[in-house]
């Protein structure tokens, strides 16, 4: 396993990614607010931490997994993965897929003036996050993306710091008041469809049968899905069809036996769907795996 790295980004500027440092931003106690819209497949986090900062990720739109002490955790769209300050972590050797996401890694090493509180108010913050009991924060609150939206275009604009904080000092309220609140549970509508794709993953799952499996409308359902589970359901089949193309693959089979077992038109469809999701094709995922073992 590679040793694990003091990650530090540097600004950053493309159409789809923006870095922001403490440098570009000046608030105290904010090292970094960055986002990212994925459209394909990236190359997986290396196992890496903060010295003394939290990281905290908002997925807005898609899932992410993270790997951190010896689990992984599923981040779907709406959910925040925590990163404790120090705390090793990365996505386990998983290409980041198709996702929308915010991330603020919060510098705690120096209480003073913390995002422009007194030191009192600063350290009971720190305190808060601190106490956080898990990784993943099902938020389901769109106050919270609203936060970190409206502060990071405010931090984009000369001046307008001291506000740009305020919507911070929203953002990390709204997540440690849903951290204290139960899990998150899916709906019954929604938990039978996730529980029929997954039992039937091997078959072509047509999201008007999902509808109806849900007493939806095919369109009711589509939101309905996007909104509950995070991710589109074309989306999730696709990533828990190729999961299930791995395994496959790895016990032998061959790439046009897997593409029609998962019922893909085609092998070369299968091909470019496997791509998308891992960033390999399904002749070098084995080769890869065969050198590695």
């Amino acid at each position: 396993m590679p040793t694990a790295i003091n990650w530090k980004d540097e600004y950053f500027v493309s159409k789809e990614r923006i870095v922001l440092t403490n440098h570009e931003i000046s608030i105290p106690g904010i090292r970094l607010l960055a986002t990212h819209k994925i459209q394909n497949a990236i190359l997986p986090l290396i196992p890496h931490y903060h010295e003394n900062a939290f990281e905290f990720t908002l997925v807005v739109k898609g899932s992410m997994s993270f790997y951190t002490d010896h689990k992984e955790y599923s981040v779907p769209g709406g959910s925040v993965f925590v990163s404790f300050p120090d705390e090793i972590h990365s996505t386990n050797d998983i290409p980041i897929s198709l996702n929308h996401q915010y991330w603020i890694q919060v510098d705690i090493s120096n209480p003073r003036n913390f995002l422009y509180l007194n030191e009192d108010t600063a350290l009971e913050l720190i305190h808060d996050l601190s106490s956080i009991s898990r990784h993943v924060v099902a938020t389901d609150n769109k106050e919270i993306r609203r936060a970190i939206e409206k502060a990071f275009q405010l931090c984009q604009i000369s001046g307008h710091h001291r506000q740009a904080a305020a919507y911070l000092l929203i953002f990390l309220e709204l997540l440690i008041a849903s951290s204290q609140e139960s899990r998150y549970h899916r709906s019954p509508d929604i938990e039978k469809a996730v529980t029929y794709i997954r039992e039937h993953i091997t078959e072509e799952l047509s999201l008007d049968d999902l509808a109806r499996l849900s007493n939806l409308s095919t369109s009711q359902f589509k939101q309905k899905f996007r909104h509950v589970v995070g991710i589109s359901p074309r989306n999730y089949i696709n990533e828990k069809k190729i999961s299930h193309s791995k395994k496959l693959l790895m016990e032998g089979h061959s790439v046009t036996d897997v593409a029609m077992n998962l019922s893909f038109n085609s092998s070369s469809y299968f091909s470019t769907v496997f791509k998308k999701y891992t960033m390999k094709t399904p002749y070098q995922y084995i080769s890869e795996h065969r050198v590695n073992k």
